[in-house]
């Protein structure tokens, strides 16, 4: 019975298969797999593999994977047997469709004023490793043709402003933004101003690998797991749009020996929405961000003029 049906799907693969003797799968190293008599592979534009071994039948089918699995003994009470472990490795190429997944982004923030960073005689100059960025996106990642992806998506991001003297304060009254000295307290220990946006986002990509990535996947009993790279060099300039969700100042000081939080959700006349364009590279699994805000970080005659700008990188 087992024989009939290898032979039925082999059948059915050659000839629903487009053969592309370019596209070649890489079943793993020899110790994956114990007494591995053949390896068959019916490429169709690098989406399927078949492993006939002395102990199973293995088909892949389709990029996300369509897998079977047939052992020995077929007749047997295959409830009472336990499935050996193993590992797979191979190379995936995305060659159609979309990919999604979740994407943290982390970088550090600063700004732009009239083309230059504050000086350090401006309160509002921000200290470059203590002002972080966060982002959490639902990430997509659509073939369009050939090298030409998109990269596209949306979540939520936090700039983190944290200014380099701890006495600083955002003072809103008299309908205009500015930045004072806080002469009143011992010790000022941290002045920060937070701004939470909801993101959207799409850079078009050039993938010189063509979406090509190494999965290792790995397998105990009916557990499987697949971790995945990305290989290759990839580059591209795209946009991004926000709305602001919230914003608040926080001071951190000492009175009297005593250790004091203060916040602070007051109008500090920062813009609702956001936009700006973002540059975005990859060498292998390691991709790199820089995003610069076209639009100023206050409305218009309220405040400073800053432009924000942020590098990170992409996990």
């Amino acid at each position: 019975m087992k024989k009939l049906f290898t032979l039925a799907i082999i059948t059915l693969m050659l000839i629903t298969s487009k053969f592309d003797a370019q596209s070649q799968w890489r079943w793993g190293r020899h110790t994956d797999f114990e007494r591995v008599d053949t390896v068959v592979s019916i490429p169709r534009e690098s989406t399927n593999s078949i492993l006939i071994g002395d102990d199973d039948f293995y088909l892949r089918m389709g990029f996300f994977g369509l897998e079977i699995e047939i052992e020995d003994d077929w007749d047997d009470d295959w409830r009472n047997r336990r499935r050996r472990s193993r590992s797979i490795e191979y190379f995936e190429t995305h060659d159609h469709g979309t990919l999604r997944g979740l994407n943290v982004e982390f970088g550090f923030n600063n700004y732009l004023d009239d083309g230059e960073f504050p000086s350090s005689s401006d309160l509002y100059k921000v200290k470059p490793i203590g002002s972080n960025f966060v982002a959490i996106n639902w990430n997509h990642v659509s073939k369009v043709t050939g090298p030409l992806y998109l990269d596209w998506g949306g979540g939520i991001s936090w700039y983190n402003f944290k200014y380099e003297n701890p006495a600083t304060r955002l003072d809103s009254q008299g309908g205009q933004l500015t930045f004072v000295e806080d002469l009143t307290v011992d010790s000022a220990i941290k002045s920060k101003l937070k701004v939470t946006y909801l993101n959207f986002t799409a850079v078009p990509m050039f993938d010189f690998s063509k979406g090509k990535r190494l999965v290792r996947m790995y397998e105990v009993d009916d557990v499987r797991v697949a971790f995945s790279r990305k290989r290759g060099f990839r580059i591209g300039i795209g946009g991004y749009f926000g709305m602001r969700l919230s914003n608040k100042a926080k001071y951190v000081y000492k009175n009297d020996g005593n250790r004091k939080k203060d916040k602070d959700k007051g109008q500090f006349y920062v813009n609702d929405f956001r936009y700006g364009a973002r540059l975005q590279m990859g060498i292998n699994g390691f991709d790199f961000f820089v995003n610069y805000d076209l639009n100023e970080l206050f409305e218009d005659n309220k405040g400073p003029k800053l432009n924000p700008v942020t590098f990170g990188v992409i996990f």
